[in-house]
């Protein structure tokens, strides 16, 4: 197994364009939180953390990237500063650009159907990595509020198992209408900057931001800066609820154990903890009780949630890299807005910036869908990750026992139909009458949107042929999906929900699908799989190219059962693939 290593960073956000611009606004406790008056967002006034955009604008005219959208843009300007100072022009056969976001260019979305090509995650990604004349397919990882870091440990994964040699992992978000009535329709937004972890938090703060990292698993790309590895991590599901985070915190703690074993790393060494800690009630709460299950409670932690708010699919990316910083000047940055602590389990929270000596820390996020990850990075060199697998021992994908196929009204086990109907019937008559063929009990169905509903009966087929399902370690069955169009027959409904004000309806129960993975929480939460869980997101979404991922989940992972698909729906157009196969 190969080493990963940090090469160099960048954050765009409401603190700065660089990175040490943004260090340099969190040592000064100053928030990019504020009162925005945008009646274009949102109809009254909300605290938000946003870009100058003057200096957005000046910087996109400056390096002649108006062609661009304004998401393209500027996930290419924190691209350019990141490689800049380096010798990796990701030009290369072995480069890769992985996108984290959840919702991509989501202000370009009308609501009418079909939806407008840049709204589509893959094709963002695409013309990104196409300013750079990148050779690789980008990949984009869809994963709710754990995008980010998820990303950083699929990368890691590549890097180490040698698919590739230079991976850019860039994370952006923005603040628009679509986000801020969502969350606003759950009465998550606090009417004040955010408090992590204080007794009186009542929300978060919502805030846009680019953040990218540059890893590498060739030491002399170093140049003579300090090494600092990603040694691993882990992505969860705490099967409990697709909008609520576990009540235990077992979800989360699991992942910090696998991050922990799969870096191979004793906890003992974890010097601090950035959690996710994004001021709301259950989730500080959730982290309390998860750091209690794995025996860090005493560890300092932190959340950044108070600078920058919270970015979305940028906030696993900008949060690492801020945590970067302090390895690199040894320094614990305070939890902006913590004043008394209000979790019900103890927390070591950092409440003022310290110097002290670093080397070791655990970076977490949580999300909707159930999801939780941890990735680990230290400085020493004396850890070893665990190879769980050689590469010639993992199954042949290719020779997956069954495949079940969905379209036209018709259900196939391999070539062999299993369920149909008559292919005048729409598709959510389909549907529901292949729920009804399955004679199970499960109401919560028929809540569920079109995507997780096909994602769902696909799954619940194909199970039947898994060997032992029921009799599985649960913690051991990774789910791994892809598909092509997001979530955006969904959106394109929230989006319409928001039209005006005449017709200003945002609604929880529609929000909350409005990400690819929940299709991946609602089967994981039917069936109490607590594995690996991971959405990518690419216009060439096939379950064959799902293969190398696949592998090196069962290389580097104690992964037993991987199910594996894709499924796509948009506008009554539908399609899916799922099959699985054992280490």
């Amino acid at each position: 197994m190969k080493s990963v290593f940090v090469v160099s960073d960048n954050i765009i956000s409401s603190l700065g364009f660089t990175t040490a611009e943004n260090r340099a606004s969190i040592l000064a406790s100053k928030t990019g939180i504020a009162l925005s008056n945008d009646p274009s967002i949102y109809p009254d006034p909300f605290q938000a953390a946003r870009f100058d955009y003057d200096r957005l604008h000046s910087l996109i005219g400056r390096y002649g990237l108006t062609e661009y959208n304004l998401t393209e843009a500027t996930a290419i300007l924190s691209i350019l500063f990141t490689i800049q100072n380096t010798d990796i022009d990701l030009l290369g056969t072995e480069d890769l650009l992985v996108l984290s976001t959840t919702k991509g260019h989501i202000a370009g979305l009308s609501g009418n159907i079909p939806p407008e090509k840049e709204t589509y995650p893959a094709y963002t990604a695409d013309r990104i990595a196409a300013y750079f004349q990148m050779k690789n397919k980008a990949l984009v990882i869809s994963n709710a509020c754990v995008s980010g870091v998820t990303a950083l440990t699929a990368a890691c994964r590549f890097l180490k198992t040698g698919r590739y040699e230079n991976i850019i992992v860039t994370g952006i978000d923005f603040v628009t209408a679509f986000t801020v009535s969502g969350f606003q329709s759950f009465k998550s937004i606090s009417p004040h900057p955010c408090r992590p972890y204080d007794k009186a938090r009542d929300g978060l703060s919502i805030g846009e931001g680019a953040g990218s990292i540059l890893l590498t698993n060739k030491r002399d790309r170093l140049a003579g800066k300090k090494a600092l590895r990603l040694l691993g991590g882990s992505t969860t599901n705490d099967a409990n609820h697709i909008s609520g985070p576990s009540r235990t915190g077992d979800g989360l703690s699991l992942s910090i154990e696998n991050a922990l074993k799969f870096s191979g790393i004793d906890r003992r060494d974890i010097d601090f903890i950035n959690l996710h800690g994004t001021a709301t009630v259950y989730n500080d709460e959730m982290e309390s009780k998860a750091l209690k299950l794995s025996g860090l409670s005493n560890v300092p932690v932190n959340s950044l949630k108070g600078y920058f708010g919270h970015t979305l699919g940028a906030s696993g990316l900008i949060e690492t890299i801020i945590c970067l910083e302090s390895l690199r000047n040894q320094t614990l940055y305070a939890t902006l807005g913590f004043e008394t602590p209000g979790t019900s389990e103890p927390l070591n929270v950092v409440s003022e910036h310290r110097k002290t000596e670093l080397h070791t820390f655990i970076k977490t996020a949580s999300g909707f869908g159930g999801f939780n990850s941890a990735l680990v990075i230290t400085d020493r060199t004396d850890y070893n990750p665990a190879h769980f697998l050689s590469a010639d021992s993992s199954p042949a994908i290719s020779d997956a026992p069954f495949i079940y196929t969905v379209n036209a009204n018709q259900i196939r086990r391999n070539e062999t139909p299993v369920f149909e109907t008559g292919k005048d019937l729409a598709f959510h008559d389909f549907i529901k009458t292949a729920y009804k063929n399955l004679n199970i009990d499960y109401p919560k169905f028929y809540k569920m949107d079109d995507l997780c509903k096909l994602a769902f009966i696909t799954f619940e087929y194909l199970q039947k042929d898994i060997p032992d399902f029921d009799k599985r370690d649960k913690d051991k069955i990774a789910l791994v999906f892809c598909n092509a169009v997001s979530s955006l027959d969904t959106d394109i409904k929230h989006r319409q929900s928001i039209a005006g004000k005449g017709c200003y309806f945002p609604s929880p129960s529609v929000f909350v699908y409005t990400l690819p993975n929940i299709m991946l929480g609602e089967i994981a939460i039917r069936h109490k799989i607590q594995g690996e869980t991971i959405c990518f997101v690419s216009e060439e979404n096939s379950i064959a190219g799902l293969k190398n991922y696949i592998r090196m989940l069962f290389e580097t992972t104690d992964t037993e059962l991987v199910v594996f698909g894709k499924v796509n729906y948009l506008a009554g157009e539908y399609e899916a693939e799922m099959s699985f196969c054992l280490s």
